[in-house]
């Protein structure tokens, strides 16, 4: 319980702290990316866990974390989410609706491109996230920084493809409170959440399959 409960919270303060200097910068990237480098560093100083479906999944499929507790922990992460939605829907009030609170949305370049559209889009948050996967294997003592920096580089690399994702929890939490504060007639963000959860799991798989080619050893829990 204290485990899931540490990853409900950390969950919930990386959407909180990430999502709220994203729209209260006016949705300037470097903002964002320094917010995600940041609350990553000091959540898992403090509270030691993963925060993110995806490296909970790579971790799964190292074989250092059987699948029950796997799936029970990304359960928590996806409540925690929601929870860090919520906050900012709470504290930034319509202003945060108006914005979409953050939800995660292809670029029109995406959605208008048809299938090119979206491979593209796939394989940008595929290699962001098996770039997230693979630090979290190799930080070591230095997990925090590390993660945070892979979240900071993907902001600015691939922000306009795809707003940067690399977390199903952070595109789940807004997509879920907006469904009550005042989601699109279109459900644009429900409706392409399948990019984000397909380029998720083959970033991790990939990271937990490919990693231990070039640094063999225990995986890290």
């Amino acid at each position: 319980m204290p485990r899931l409960a540490a990853e409900v919270i950390g969950t919930a303060m990386l959407v909180f702290f990430g999502v709220a200097s994203l729209l209260n910068s006016g949705g300037q990237t470097f903002v964002a990316a320094v917010a995600f480098l940041v609350t990553a560093a000091v959540a898992v100083w403090i509270f030691g866990g993963h925060f993110n479906p995806w490296i909970t999944l790579a971790v799964a499929v190292r074989g250092s974390l059987d699948w029950l507790g796997a799936m029970v922990t990304i359960v928590a992460q996806l409540v925690g989410g929601v929870i860090g939605a919520l906050f900012v829907w709470a504290v930034l009030g319509a202003r945060g609706v108006n914005d979409g609170l953050g939800a995660t949305r292809l670029s029109p370049d995406v959605t208008t491109s048809g299938t090119k559209g979206y491979i593209v889009a796939i394989l940008a948050e595929t290699l962001a996230v098996f770039l997230l996967c693979c630090v979290y294997f190799s930080a070591g003592a230095n997990t925090g920084i590390g993660t945070g920096l892979a979240y900071a580089a993907g902001t600015l690399a691939i922000f306009a493809i795809t707003m940067a994702s690399m977390n199903f929890a952070r595109s789940l939490g807004p997509d879920v409170v907006m469904l009550f504060a005042g989601d699109s007639p279109d459900g644009e963000g429900l409706r392409n959440l399948w990019v984000y959860a397909v380029s998720g799991a083959l970033g991790a798989v990939l990271a937990a399959l490919l990693y231990p080619l070039w640094r063999p050893g225990p995986a890290k829990g």
